[in-house]
């Protein structure tokens, strides 16, 4: 595009942008009103839930790629760039940071944060490609996961790239496979709606889309608040309702990651579906009955250590 073409801030991707965060907030406020206990909706396993995340980060990260490919067009502004990547590697090193300190066990290593942040490095190399090779690239970055996976990927510091069969235990895992694929999608995306010089970026919404359009040019912010904003409210709504706030941040943990790492460490030691299913479940009971919570802990006690063997050696038999 010429100079006298390239376009501005376009309304409609604040806007887009605008309602994937809406999206990405109610999400997690279901998130929050099942881990407080006052909704028993099964996020873990539920389809729809399922299908949500996926559709909720994978829009998220198009948009990423559509901005890139507007910032491309637009002259590629250098210093522009190095601070939005700044401020994102900045939250997500505060996303880690705080994750490590209040849920130890599931903190955020690799969350969306840091999968936009590599991605933003990353996807500066497919820019000048054709969008149809992008976009074929993108669906191959997704479908790579569902068709291989080697246990050389298994190691702690190789987790990041997705490519592990071990499901690591992470309140938010955003890997580069398959979530760079959606980026690449998005700046193929980009590229074909400029090239056909569509009027869609002229939309706004009106009056109701301008807080969704004040929202999308103040992404980053408001990810970060919108999570210890929702996590306040409902501690007030709970304290309301008489429920102990301390008790309300410590519920026992969600027995569905625990049961799914269970079997699929099972099964990669020999064992078949159904005896691992059997044991699985009995540990998975067994913990919940006699609050072995504290045990999963790297640092747990040798007393609370023995007991979960003694658990394990029952549920053997």
């Amino acid at each position: 595009m010429t100079t006298s073409e390239r376009p501005g801030r376009l309304p409609a991707v604040d806007l887009l942008r605008g309602l994937a965060l809406l999206a990405m907030a109610l999400y997690h406020l279901s998130w929050d009103l099942r881990f407080f206990g006052f909704v028993d909706w099964d996020l873990a396993g539920g389809t729809g839930w399922i299908a949500a995340r996926y559709l909720i980060a994978g829009s998220f990260l198009a948009l990423v790629g559509v901005g890139l490919m507007l910032w491309h067009v637009q002259g590629r502004d250098w210093r522009r760039w190095a601070i939005r990547l700044n401020k994102v590697v900045a939250g997500a090193i505060a996303v880690t940071v705080a994750t490590w300190y209040v849920i130890p066990d599931q903190f955020i290593f690799f969350g969306i944060l840091h999968c936009i942040a590599v991605a933003s490095i990353l996807g500066l190399l497919f820019l000048r490609l054709r969008p149809a090779v992008n976009f074929i690239l993108g669906l191959a970055v997704i479908a790579l996961p569902i068709l291989w996976r080697s246990t050389l990927f298994d190691q702690s510091w190789l987790l990041w790239t997705g490519l592990g069969t071990l499901p690591p235990r992470s309140n938010d895992y955003e890997p580069l496979f398959p979530w760079f694929g959606p980026v690449l999608l998005g700046i193929a995306a980009a590229r074909w709606w400029l090239r056909a010089r569509t009027p869609g970026g002229t939309v706004d919404g009106g009056a109701p889309g301008r807080p969704l359009r004040w929202v999308g040019r103040h992404s980053l912010a408001v990810y970060l608040i919108h999570q210890p904003a929702l996590i306040g409210l409902l501690l007030l709504v709970g304290m309301a309702l008489g429920r102990d706030p301390q008790a309300m941040l410590s519920p026992p943990p969600d027995p569905a990651p625990l049961l799914i790492d269970c079997q699929v460490q099972c099964e990669q030691r020999g064992g078949s579906a159904e005896g691992c299913h059997a044991y699985c479940g009995c540990m998975v009971d067994g913990v919940q009955a006699q609050t072995l919570w504290p045990a999963l802990r790297p640092d747990a006690t040798p007393e609370l250590k023995d007991r979960l063997l003694d658990l394990a050696a029952s549920c053997s038999r």
